[in-house]
């Protein structure tokens, strides 16, 4: 008997038995180079579960064995919508290693790449793949063999598509204990892991990784959605692995956008540095896109507004509420001023501490968990001492909150001496103070994240409150500048938004950098788009965005919807600045624009000079596309009436002009412009 027979007749005589006095083994579901996975019923909570058993003969295999321990393991330590679950792990009493999962439903993400995927749906099935490694690595596990078998596409319990990542065979958990001389990691550097198709070039050549290797595979994933193919594919895997290493990937299709051709590209940047710094980044970029691109397509927005917010709370804080600077802080976008960051001082005290030093040790723990709320509740006692004065004046949690309020209102000092309570409870970094000159663009972190907690809630009335004093003080912070536009641009009223276009404007004329912040960008590109704010989009665009404004210009010049188009003035603008750009220029539909001059001519400063020089434009083109035009009964040449004095020259001689541009595409289009030059006999009725 072969062997492969040997261990197809082993793993089927598992069906039917009853596995670590729990699982009922059903039916095998399919079988891997490690394990095997069967359909089992628990029998307590009757419910069907997916089990996952290591190969019988790879039991005596150590490294083997212990590639099955850690996938149970770092899984076993994450519980995300997005990752898949693992309920329980162990051995048998006769030593068989398994792991209990969550049952799917559904096919594999490589059954869906059969062709390249419309860039919404892409945006959509990636971010779900971000979500969850953000939570992966923020539990100190790297998947580190991300490919589309991999992740698993099944359906939630309201039928919305979701995927699940699977198979942490090879995870590293970036916490492990390498000192200890009993462990043996299995990640090492200069050992290569993972898929070659898939893997970042620090893999491919055995390096150190890190929480961007998963961020590059899963930019692989999102060029293959996009592409319908991976970037590089060799038989030979060590020439694969050269080409991740060397190579630029080849240019997606032309029908990816650029903005999200650009995103792929930094997320499979060769160098760690260049790519995103983790996850999130790369998913907040993405969602950005998506965001302008389902404006565009008239779709609704597939995430919640919080998702693409200034700044999302968990940016802010870490686990249990407390600030972490491994995560972007309030006012760390491009352009965002130096804010004093509040640190808790050295551990607690010595044992033979005084109850005051006790007390105060709680208060520095205190004020770092729930700072903020501290700062609302010291707001609270200020307006009304009389009412929580008593309240206060007795147990040590009083105690605690009036040595928090004393740091809080002690004046000039920030913080309390040795002196006066054994140990300092809280102190600032050397910030200028406000109003000098160094720290005439700062603004306090506290108000900031205050202002974005309001924003977040979808309370702009709560958040303005908080922004109108702090401009007062900081009238040219681009970061309040920003917030207030995010503020005005949520209320309904159009006089608000215009405002909070113009708030846009300013914070865009101090920090020109802000404009690459992807979320700045779709912010402003919404307002952009707004019909009622165009006169001030169009001004905006043309006169502070540069390139940066000229997709959104391109949009209104090339529109097709008859009642959208411009005038001839704002459309011209608009054309002078796209031809500023070769690149814009080139994706101007030039015949439309044409077609449009000719009829708009007589609105132009000079008419009749307009119309003529359209006219010879048309008869050089000798383009079929004119012959409907040109031939239109409506078409009438500018009349001397339109024009100035200065103009009104040329109008003598247009009707000729017409007709001998007319005459031309008569030989040139004969068949074509019979259609519009023929007159159709009346029916008798």
């Amino acid at each position: 008997m072969s062997e492969a027979a040997q261990q197809a007749g082993e793993l089927e005589s598992l069906i039917g038995t009853t596995l670590a006095g729990s699982y009922r083994v059903d039916s095998l579901l399919g079988v891997g180079g490690m394990g095997a996975v069967f359909q089992a019923h628990h029998l307590l909570l009757k419910r069907d579960v997916a089990v996952k058993v290591l190969h019988p003969e790879l039991l005596s295999n150590e490294d083997m064995s212990k590639r099955f321990d850690r996938e149970a393991q770092s899984a076993a330590r994450l519980d995300h919508p997005n990752i898949i679950p693992v309920t329980e792990f162990g051995s048998t009493d006769d030593g068989m290693k398994y792991m209990v999962m969550q049952l799917l439903s559904g096919q594999e993400l490589g059954d869906l790449l059969t062709g390249p995927l419309d860039p919404l749906r892409a945006i959509e099935l990636e971010v779900q793949i971000l979500r969850g490694l953000e939570h992966a690595h923020a539990n100190g596990v790297i998947h580190r063999d991300l490919k589309p078998e991999n992740v698993f596409v099944t359906q939630d319990h309201e039928g919305a598509e979701t995927l699940k990542l699977v198979d942490f065979g090879i995870a590293k958990i970036v916490d492990e204990d390498v000192d200890d001389e009993t462990v043996q990691p299995l990640t090492r550097m200069g050992l290569v892991f993972g898929t070659p198709h898939y893997m970042s070039p620090e893999q491919a050549t055995g390096s150190e990784i890190d929480q961007r290797t998963d961020v590059y595979s899963a930019g692989v994933m999102l060029y293959q959605m996009l592409a319908g193919e991976v970037p590089f594919d060799h038989e030979d895997p060590v020439s694969l692995i050269r080409m991740q290493v060397s190579l630029d990937p080849p240019p997606l299709p032309a029908s990816v956008p650029e903005t999200l051709a650009q995103v792929v590209s930094t997320m499979m940047a060769k160098g760690r540095d260049q790519r995103y710094p983790n996850a999130r980044a790369a998913r907040k970029a993405l969602q950005a896109v998506h965001s302008q691109l389902a404006a565009e397509a008239g779709v609704p927005v597939a995430f919640n507004p919080e998702d693409t917010g200034i700044v999302d709370p968990r940016d802010i804080y870490g686990p249990g509420g407390v600030p972490s600077d491994s995560h972007p802080r309030a006012g760390t976008s491009p352009g965002a001023a130096t804010v004093p960051v509040m640190t808790a001082a050295s551990p607690g005290p010595a044992p033979e501490a005084s109850f005051v030093d006790k007390v105060v040790a709680q208060a520095k723990e205190l004020y770092a968990i729930a700072e903020p709320r501290v700062l609302e509740f010291i707001e609270m006692v200020k307006e009304n001492p009389r009412k929580w004065g008593p309240i206060l004046g007795g147990g040590a949690l009083g105690f605690i909150l009036l040595i928090v309020l004393i740091g809080s209102l002690g004046g000039d000092d920030d913080e309390l001496s040795e002196a006066d309570t054994g140990a300092a409870v809280a102190t600032k970094t050397d910030e200028p103070k406000a109003g000098t000159g160094e720290a005439k663009h700062q603004v306090d972190e506290d108000t900031l994240i205050a202002i974005d907690q309001a924003l977040t809630g979808g309370d702009s009335e709560a958040a303005l409150e908080l922004i109108r004093p702090a401009l007062d003080e900081n009238p040219e912070n681009t970061q309040l500048l920003w917030r207030e536009g995010k503020a005005r641009a949520m209320k309904r009223s159009t006089s608000s938004k215009v405002t909070a276009l113009e708030r846009y404007a300013a914070a865009l004329e101090g920090d020109p950098k802000l404009i690459e912040d992807p979320n700045f960008y779709g912010e402003l590109y919404d307002l952009l788009r707004n019909s009622k704010l165009q006169e001030q989009a169009i001004d905006l665009a043309v006169q502070k965005l540069g390139e940066s404004g000229h997709t959104f210009l391109l949009e209104l010049v090339n529109v097709d919807n008859p009642k959208k188009v411009l005038g001839w003035v704002d459309r011209h603008r608009v054309l002078n600045e796209l031809e500023s750009s070769e690149d814009s220029f080139k994706r101007v539909d030039r015949r439309l624009n044409l077609a449009r001059d000719l009829y708009q001519a007589k609105d132009a400063p000079q008419p009749c000079v307009a119309f003529a020089d359209t006219l010879d434009a048309v008869g050089k083109a000798k383009d079929m596309y004119f012959v409907e035009h040109i031939f239109n009964a409506k078409l009438e040449p500018p009349s001397t009436e339109d024009s100035e004095n200065a103009d009104a020259a040329t109008c003598q001689d247009l009707g000729t002009k017409l007709e001998i541009v007319r005459a031309a595409y008569r030989v040139a289009f004969a068949e074509e412009t019979a259609k519009y030059t023929t007159t159709k006999k009346k029916k008798k009725r």
